[in-house]
């Protein structure tokens, strides 16, 4: 009885705290969402060469890259003001928004993708792949891409966690069962990334449908002048810390030879799990205390349970690293990335420390300190330099990320220390 009393004591005090309740639900769609990610990589992983896998990897990687980017800034921008306009009950607002988004960002998308065209031959010479059709077929999407965060950034601002998350976990197993598919039937590094766009355009077309009941809301034009400005420092900050955290794969690509990229994106792989795992928290998190910022309430007690949840996920992650890392590798990819294992417990430490800098990256961006931007760029700039004078083999690229992590955490800190320092009126100073 002693137990069931203290699991009914739980689950009741789960109910009363909706961050504790919202961000285990986010985290663990995102969570899910994520492992059919790395079932993705992981299989692709098994059954390529490593040669060919590092030609996937070093292409995904890149599109991951722009991917995140587009999701964290779209979804977060258009979020902030979900929430502002959910706060106001001004749904009229939200529903104009989310359509006034979704046509910008396709035909951003379309611009994006002619640019990229353009540039395919210099990509795939910079990462020594012949052929240019694997590059096409990844960037075809991207209108998409920069659409879909739109809706999921609205989703967000509305909590509607339920909806956000099993969107993001279709598209994660869309892709997943077809890439299956699709090497199956032969067709290699090609059957890995067409699979790609087709996951894209289902679950696009699912969660427009998912968005309908808002058309009752009507449709209150306003003037969305603030929109830009905000998004111009977040999308520094959202690019900084993506190219720092996804970049190294590039360059890793880049500098190393053919098998040992191999073995370093599988590093990568399984090191990306501790930043993954726990940033549904983040994303919970982030309405919440953007609305207690506009009603001028303090948001502390929410960041400390965030911050609070993602030392957990992140921790224990972290911990069967640096116990079992060679039984973790050969499990999964097996003998042929053995060399990957030394450095697996310093890539995932690195990840958990960059999973903090995330979390407080978006509570600053939820009360507007859109400044967060410039210590996260010279954490970028750092770790760029970093890899490019010491890259002599895989243990040295990953001490140089680590060590660019550190840094990184570091500045993010002193950055909220200044806040917190400075009082309630300058976290409550909205210009």
């Amino acid at each position: 009885m002693g137990v069931f009393n203290r699991l009914a004591g739980l689950h009741e005090r789960l109910r009363a705290d909706d961050m504790m309740r919202h961000g285990l639900m986010m985290a663990f769609f995102m969570a899910l969402a994520n492992f059919g990610g790395y079932l993705y990589y992981l299989f692709l992983g098994i059954f390529l060469t490593a040669e060919e896998y590092g030609i996937l990897f070093s292409l995904s990687s890149l599109f991951v890259i722009v991917t995140i980017l587009s999701d964290n800034l779209f979804r977060t921008t258009i979020a902030k003001f979900t929430s502002k306009f959910k706060g106001e009950n001004a749904l009229g607002k939200v529903n104009y928004l989310w359509h006034y988004s979704v046509k910008r960002t396709l035909l951003l998308g379309v611009a994006f993708f002619a640019l990229l065209t353009l540039l395919i031959p210099v990509i795939s010479h910079f990462l020594h792949i012949d052929n240019n059709w694997y590059a096409f077929t990844l960037i075809v999407p991207l209108p998409l891409v920069f659409a879909l965060p739109v809706i999921w950034g609205t989703l967000q601002g509305l909590q509607s966690f339920l909806f956000l998350g099993l969107s993001n976990v279709l598209l994660a197993f869309m892709k997943l069962g077809l890439a299956i598919l699709l090497v199956a039937l032969g067709f290699g590094v090609f059957g890995g990334l067409v699979c790609v766009p087709i996951a894209y355009v289902v679950t696009f077309l699912v969660t427009l449908y998912l968005m309908r009941s808002l058309a009752a809301a009507g449709n209150e034009r306003f003037q969305p002048s603030g929109l830009f400005r905000y998004a111009g420092l977040a999308f520094v900050a959202f690019f900084a810390f993506i190219a720092a955290t996804h970049g190294d794969v590039v360059l890793a690509k880049h500098f190393l030879s053919a098998d040992q990229a191999g073995n370093y994106s599988a590093i990568s792989v399984l090191g990306r799990v501790v930043l993954y795992a726990p940033v549904g928290i983040a994303i919970a998190m982030f309405p919440k205390t953007s609305q207690l910022f506009e009603v001028k309430m303090s948001q502390r007690s929410v960041l400390l349970k965030a911050t609070i949840l993602t030392l957990i996920i992140s921790g224990v992650i972290v911990l069967l690293y640096g116990l079992f890392p060679g039984g973790i590798i050969d499990l999964i990819f097996g003998d042929e990335y053995s060399s990957a294992i030394p450095s697996l417990f310093e890539y995932g430490l690195a990840m958990a420390l960059f999973a903090l800098s995330f979390l407080l990256m978006n509570y600053c961006l939820s009360i507007n300190q859109t400044k967060i931007a410039y210590p996260l760029l010279a954490g970028l700039v750092l770790e760029c330099v970093l890899i490019s004078l010491f890259h002599s083999d895989i243990a040295q690229i990953v001490n140089m990320v680590l060590i660019s992590a550190i840094l990184c955490f570091t500045a993010t800190l002193a950055f909220y220390a200044k806040i917190r320092r400075s009082g309630p009126r300058y976290e409550l100073d909205k210009s």
